[in-house]
């Protein structure tokens, strides 16, 4: 199981190699309230594409189990009606994920 500290860790980590890569040019604070998704981002959509594809594939290395995915309307919190996805809730959706680990 991957805790809430380890994925805002994995978060902090793609965004840095993002931010290297180019892919992201300009670096932004990853806290709990920094907004991934809608109003506010950071990240255009070519960003945002780039930045779950790599957390997926950072998640699946870290927990070893190439059948994990991300899927957005499975994110408790994030729905038409609250368009904002959160580093916070972007990292509670990442812990419950592999909570049967």
């Amino acid at each position: 199981m991957v805790k809430s500290e380890r994925a805002l860790e994995i978060i902090q980590e793609s965004v840095e190699s993002l931010i290297r890569s180019g892919v992201i040019e300009t670096a932004f604070e990853v806290a709990n309230n920094t907004v991934l998704l809608g109003m506010g981002s950071p990240l255009d959509s070519l960003g945002f594409v780039t930045f779950i594809t790599d957390l997926e594939e950072r998640l699946i290395d870290e927990t070893d189990n190439d059948d994990l995915y991300f899927t957005l309307d499975d994110i408790q919190g994030f729905n038409m009606d609250n368009p904002n996805l959160t580093v916070e809730i972007f990292a509670d959706y990442m812990t419950s994920l592999t909570k049967d680990q």
